[in-house]
Formats: C-alpha cells, structure tokens, sequence
C-alpha cells in the first residue's frame, strides 16, 4: 500500500511540473541555472495562485459545466514579441543585442500577461503565428529560440549581470525583475506545441 501511494504521489508531482511557481527551467537552461531567482513585485503578488498549466478541451469543459480557460492577454503585444525572434538570424552582426531585445520582449510580455493567460491559448496562438509564417522564418525562430530562451532565464535569474548587455541593446527590459513563474509559463506553453506539433 505504501508503494502504491508513493506512486501517485511521484505521478501527481510529474503532472504539476509546468505550475511550480519557482521551478528551473529544463536542463541546460543557460548560465547560472543554479542560482537563486530574484525576487519581484509580481512573485509576492501571488505567483502561488497563477492558474493551472493545462486546462484542457475547451469543448469537454464546456459539456462539463466548467469555465473556458482565459484567453491570451495582450495578443497583439505577444505577436509582437514573438515577431523579434525572427528579425535576426545567426552570423548577423549585433546578434547577442538582437538576442537581448527579443529575450527582454518575451519577459515584458510574460510578466504582464502570462499569469491571466492559460497555457493552452499559448500554445494556440504560437501555432497561429507560425501557420502564418512562411517556412523560412518557422525555421528562424526554432534556430534562435534555444539562444533567446537562455538569455532570458539569465535575465531572470541576474538580471544585474545583465544590465551591462540590455543597455548597449537600449535597454529593452519594462521591469527590474522578472518573477520566474511568469516565464516559465511561456516556455510551458512553446513545450505543449511542440508536444502537439
């Protein structure tokens, strides 16, 4: 019986994964990946209370008498943010600002949106956005994305080791500190479209 209810313990930790307010990104998140994230407004604002990591079928959840899961915030600015990821590719010069501009603009958008956006929606508008991309720059953004993706952890997780790198970029960043659950969130959410893709 022990053994039993150890099992669903380990399985019901597996499955809320992507909903840890504090949770490190996946291996291989960049530098620095085992120092302590910063504090932020936003984290003792309820960064425990951020919404589930997967809300389901909408329509199962309609049938259920459930509410639909919230919409994603501020579509147009994550398009926009989504945009800088493809406006640069390897081997151009100024790419590590390029890199920083498109990372702080994730974060931008992430801290002011990702907590009332559900994960699901996410993903779908990711989907949309690349279905509306030509086939160049779909490869473009999963080229820069593991570089983008780094640099925002480290942002996140140093973001006064950062400030050198943001100012040369102009200094893109909205907040001093990004609360690291709120990103995560985003990168939730570019995981379950590939899962899906």
């Amino acid at each position: 019986m022990k053994q039993v209810w150890l099992m669903v313990c380990a399985a019901f930790l597996m499955l809320a994964a992507c909903t840890v307010p504090e949770a490190a990104p996946p291996t291989g998140g960049g530098p620095g990946a085992s120092a302590a994230p910063l504090p932020s407004p936003a984290a003792s604002a309820g960064a425990d209370s951020l919404p589930p990591a997967s809300e389901g079928d909408p329509s199962a959840r309609l049938a259920a008498g459930l509410p639909q899961p919230d919409p994603v915030q501020a579509p147009e600015a994550l398009t926009a943010a989504l945009e800088n990821c493809v406006s640069f590719g390897e081997g151009e010069a100024g790419v590590s600002l390029k890199t920083a501009i498109a990372a702080a603009e994730l974060l931008n958008w992430a801290e002011a949106n990702a907590r009332d956006s559900s994960i699901d929606a996410m993903a779908a508008h990711l989907e949309g956005w690349l279905a509306g991309q030509e086939a160049e720059r779909q490869s473009l953004f999963w080229a820069n994305w593991p570089a983008i993706d780094e640099q925002a952890w480290a942002i996140v997780r140093d973001m006064a080791g950062q400030r050198a790198l943001l100012a040369d970029a102009g200094d893109p960043q909205d907040y001093d500190h990004y609360t690291p659950a709120c990103y995560e969130r985003l990168t939730c959410a570019i995981e379950r479209y590939l899962e899906t893709d």
